[in-house]
């Protein structure tokens, strides 16, 4: 396992951490809150897996060349996101306070692992 795959794993074990914590914590208050936050970091972190695919199908040359081997990629954000405006603007009950701290749990992740990293670690 490269460095960098441990350093993803990482991100990947502290975003789904941060998004069930959070998430719990915010049912406590409201269960739309919850749900509002799980769907938001949910958007988060699948774009995230999508972003690492994307580039995988980027650095190293594979048989397919061109947007045709980023599509079904690309499609499954858009997708992620879509559903995430209907979320936010057909449900009365969304909570966008909880889907904004959702979409930031999932980013804090990410952040966290820079800071780490910028320590030398």
């Amino acid at each position: 396992m490269t460095g960098e795959d441990r350093i993803l794993r990482r991100i990947h074990r502290r975003a789904i951490a941060f998004t069930t914590l959070c998430a719990a914590v915010a049912c406590a208050f409201d269960w739309r809150a919850g749900l509002s936050l799980t769907i938001g970091a949910a958007v988060v972190i699948s774009s995230l897996l999508v972003l690492e695919k994307l580039t995988e199908r980027l650095v190293p040359p594979q048989a397919k060349h061109g947007i045709r081997a980023l599509v079904p990629f690309l499609l499954v954000t858009a997708a992620s996101v879509l559903l995430l405006g209907v979320a936010a603007f057909r449900w009365k009950g969304f909570s966008l306070a909880g889907g904004a701290a959702g979409v930031s749990v999932a980013v804090a992740a990410v952040v966290l692992e820079g800071f780490e990293r910028g320590r030398g670690e």
